[in-house]
């Protein structure tokens, strides 16, 4: 008689697919329940493995929390800064794009909530703190200065003190997508994703485009 082989149950599945699964968990978690909340059992029964399988991946909460955004939310930032070092073209389209670019990354809900994480909690956490800050904050601002130094060397974009630009794009994108998903609903007057960051383009532009010189009236 033949050999049979019994079929693999549905749910093992190779040991290399499970530190994605568990940083998928990770995301999904650290988003609903914030960082001090968060618990690993939570994190492992959602990916579904065992705590001590998690462990062997990462060993500790902080250590996953970092994981996760460079997993999740760095990519993004890497993709922003190709961009910005690949683009032909004007200055006015490559910094369009890249706000464009943020808008898709930050009205995420899981990114929107993460936003929330950081502003209520991770002056708790200074380590993490200063990671998120290095790794994700101050990169995002170096590539939208260097798009924006890329309109001002083009004689397209005004010089504004203090690099502000770059602390306003962020600004302006990581609230508005906090109002999108959490006040929108009890907004009587309600915007479209679309209105939203239409209307951060046509503040940043009209912020940082070359004004004509006026005409003094004979």
């Amino acid at each position: 008689m033949a050999r049979t082989t019994a079929p693999r149950p549905r749910w093992q599945r190779r040991p290399a697919a499970r530190p994605d699964e568990i940083l998928d968990a990770a995301f999904a978690v650290f988003a609903e329940d914030g960082f001090a909340r968060a618990k690993l059992d939570d994190v492992a029964r959602r990916a579904g493995v065992s705590k001590g399988t998690l462990y062997l991946y990462f060993d500790s909460k902080e250590t996953l929390f970092r994981e996760m955004v460079r997993a999740k939310i760095i990519p993004c930032v890497v993709q922003g800064e190709e961009l910005v070092r690949t683009h032909e073209g004007s200055a006015r389209d490559l910094l369009v794009t890249v706000i464009r670019r943020m808008w898709i990354t930050v009205r995420s809900p899981e990114v929107t909530r993460i936003g929330r994480l950081l502003q209520f909690e991770l002056g708790s956490f200074p380590e993490l703190g200063r990671f998120y800050f290095d790794e994700v904050i101050a990169r995002t601002r170096r590539l939208l200065q260097d798009a924006i130094d890329r309109g001002i060397a083009s004689g397209e974009f005004r010089r504004v003190p203090h690099h502000f630009t770059t602390r306003a794009v962020a600004s302006l994108l990581v609230h508005s997508a906090q109002h999108q998903c959490f006040f929108a609903p009890l907004d009587p007057a309600p915007l479209t994703d679309e209105q939203v960051v239409n209307g951060v383009i046509d503040i940043v532009l009209n912020g940082v485009l070359v004004r004509p010189p006026s005409r003094s009236k004979a």
